[in-house]
């Protein structure tokens, strides 16, 4: 069984769009959607040895706190009091590896996929897709690796949504009333 999940997971052609879109529907109906719900952004490091899996890099790993040979994945979440459910996930890809393409293929990474991407704009994709998918969310959370990036917070405002954001201590934060 647990080959054939393997197997579903990492070489069966299903999209995977449709599969986060009808798990976005039904974490928003069932968390009951309306004002006291957010969608939440983090990533997440998990250590690797070696070379071979897909964006595995020496790079900063925030579970460990350091900088480790990993993969870095960029996650959302929809909050609604205690309750929460994954919504999104992205695999980060470090330029090294969009720039080599035996490597991507070896991995298995589609090459639509092989896009140098910065976390940021991989948290707005999770962004953009939750508000498509018609989720029910007012507000938007995130740590300052992302609250710094006004163009992120922007957008953010631009959907009509409003954000808490840890910032750096010397951030300027322009506030509109």
């Amino acid at each position: 069984q647990q080959q054939d999940l393997q197997h579903f997971i990492t070489s069966s052609p299903w999209a995977t769009a449709p599969v986060w879109t009808h798990v976005v529907q039904q974490a928003s109906r069932l968390l009951g959607g309306g004002r006291a719900q957010m969608l939440v952004l983090d990533e997440s490091g998990f250590a690797k040895k070696g070379d071979k899996s897909a964006g595995v890099a020496r790079q900063y790993n925030g579970r460990l706190g350091k900088i480790d040979n990993c993969q870095v994945g960029v996650f959302s979440a929809l909050v609604h009091e205690t309750r929460a459910t994954l919504t999104g996930a992205r695999l980060y890809l470090p330029e090294a590896w969009t720039t080599d393409t035996e490597r991507c293929e070896s991995a298995g990474i589609p090459e639509a996929e092989r896009v140098t991407r910065t976390k940021n704009e991989l948290a707005w994709e999770l962004i953009a897709e939750a508000a498509a998918a018609e989720c029910d969310f007012d507000w938007v959370g995130m740590d300052a690796g992302y609250g710094r990036d006004q163009e992120l917070l922007f957008k953010i405002a631009g959907l009509g949504k409003y954000f808490v954001a840890d910032v750096d201590r010397d951030q300027l934060v322009w506030l509109s009333l």
